[in-house]
């Protein structure tokens, strides 16, 4: 008899736990807080100040900032002409070089554009670079497109993929 009790015991005690192990979670109902608000306020000294800023998702804003960065960089020696697009935080650099230096973009100077680009825009995580003919003139039109009032999402994915892809070298 105590045997019989006891499987019953063990039988109940496995149907119990079985029963609330496969119950649903008690999660709270969500509560209405608001969004955070991007705050376009600059806090200087502050970990928040101009250098932390999110950048603003305006193509106008991105605009602004791609012009005053290509007249930056145009100030550089070498350097005749500049055509930069900028996504929030990435900028896309073509560089029309001097005639004695065409084609022929050394680390140096394209560090010191990438130096200048995240310097004068301390919003950028990303700055690349590139002194190719066809890549300058491609990221021209994109340019030209965008300031046409194109969408710009199928554009800077044309871009990114300019970028990625190595360009062709002559020797």
């Amino acid at each position: 008899m105590k045997r019989q009790l006891f499987f019953i015991f063990i039988a109940t005690l496995l149907m119990v736990s079985l029963a609330a192990g496969c119950a649903p979670q008690q999660r709270p109902a969500p509560g209405n807080t608001p969004a955070p608000q991007q705050r376009n306020e600059q806090l200087p000294n502050t970990s928040e100040g101009p250098g932390n800023r999110v950048p603003n998702a305006e193509p106008q804003e991105d605009s602004r900032r791609a012009d005053k960065l290509a007249d930056r960089i145009e100030d550089l020696d070498n350097i005749e002409d500049a055509t930069v697009i900028i996504s929030g935080s990435t900028a896309y650099v073509g560089v029309d070089m001097d005639e004695n230096l065409q084609g022929r973009m050394t680390d140096a100077l394209k560090e010191r554009v990438i130096d200048r680009a995240k310097k004068t825009d301390m919003m950028l995580n990303r700055v690349y670079v590139s002194a190719d003919s066809d890549t300058v003139t491609r990221l021209k039109n994109y340019a030209k497109d965008i300031e046409d009032g194109k969408p710009i999402s199928g554009i800077i994915q044309q871009i990114d993929e300019i970028f990625r892809r190595p360009a062709p070298t002559v020797k």
